[in-house]
């Protein structure tokens, strides 16, 4: 065979050998999937991570909207029960009652819904503060650098220095007034110092890659470095860290509370659930056991969440 010969065999044969290739080509476009689905699929393929998460849509479910449900909903009201339930810390579980009540006749399940609304927006909303507030300084300390940098983090040191509770309890018996809005500021203003040093890392790391360097070379300001190029891709990291503040917050809520820092009856809060129960704990130990068991799992699924979102989201484990 010549060699005209074998490159034309070579041509009649080169069809049956791309398409093949070619039809698998397709296959894997169609296949493709987005940086967010990948992400979606990691955390759904995480068995806690998607517990907690399914958990906590209960807990949202069960606080919201279970007062209107049950019809359990007046935590305040007074219920009559007999003398020896009263003597025994309350009546225990029963179907009119499903949580029981405490030696006064407070309904539990209404006071636990109520309580976990309470919870749950002081520790979203105080994470929401804390958020923004970390974000800045972090975000300007960790971007200018230099004497900026070197002041804001000694700030920062000064805050994380002083013993957090210690700190909580002084403030709060000065300058709250037991509602909600006072300590969701409070525990706001004394939970920024991780994110803001987080931030400040993300941004060192960033901040001198080539697409940001790429923007400031086409004339973009400082600001429109920050929180257009450099943000954005500093987000895992701090809605990981948002995610685990909630449950801390939630935490620091109830310790005020129990100890009578934070929210005051008449308003319920799991917290002061706790502190209203302990005095009963020997005759009635479900009036403790109950908020505990929220507050416990409530964190535990927060911190599952975060768990799973952070093994999502990290470039190095995610599929590609």
């Amino acid at each position: 065979m010549d060699v005209f010969e074998q490159i034309n065999v070579n041509q009649a044969a080169a069809p049956e050998e791309v398409e093949p290739f070619l039809d698998e080509t397709v296959e894997l476009v169609q296949k493709r999937r987005s940086q967010g689905r990948i992400i979606f699929d990691r955390f759904m393929r995480n068995r806690t991570a998607v517990f907690g998460l399914a958990f906590l849509v209960l807990m949202v479910l069960f606080c919201y909207l279970g007062p209107t449900v049950t019809g359990h909903n007046q935590p305040d009201v007074i219920h009559s029960i007999p003398l020896n339930e009263v003597l025994q810390g309350g009546a225990r579980p029963t179907f009119e009652f499903p949580f029981g009540t405490d030696d006064v006749g407070h309904d539990w399940l209404a006071r636990a819904m109520v309580g976990g609304q309470i919870s749950l927006l002081v520790g979203f909303s105080s994470m929401l503060i804390a958020i923004v507030l970390g974000i800045g300084i972090g975000s300007v300390a960790g971007f200018f650098g230099g004497v900026v940098d070197n002041v804001l983090m000694r700030v920062t040191d000064v805050f994380l220095s002083v013993p957090l509770y210690l700190l909580l309890f002084v403030l709060s018996a000065t300058f709250t007034d037991g509602s909600p809005k006072s300590i969701i500021l409070l525990i706001a203003v004394l939970a920024w110092m991780y994110t803001a040093r987080l931030v400040r890392g993300e941004f060192l790391a960033l901040k001198e890659r080539e697409y940001v360097l790429a923007a400031r070379t086409i004339g973009a300001r400082n600001f429109q470095l920050m929180f257009r190029h450099i943000l954005p891709n500093a987000a895992g990291p701090i809605i990981v860290s948002a995610t685990l503040l909630i449950g801390n917050n939630i935490i620091l809520e109830s310790v005020l509370s129990f100890f009578g820092f934070g929210i005051q009856p008449p308003t319920a809060s799991w917290g002061n659930m706790i502190n209203l129960g302990e005095n009963l704990f020997d005759v009635n130990p479900l009036l403790v056991f109950i908020p505990g068991l929220l507050i416990f799992m409530t964190v535990l699924s927060f911190n599952l969440v975060g768990d799973g979102l952070r093994d999502a989201l990290d470039p190095y484990m995610t599929e590609r």
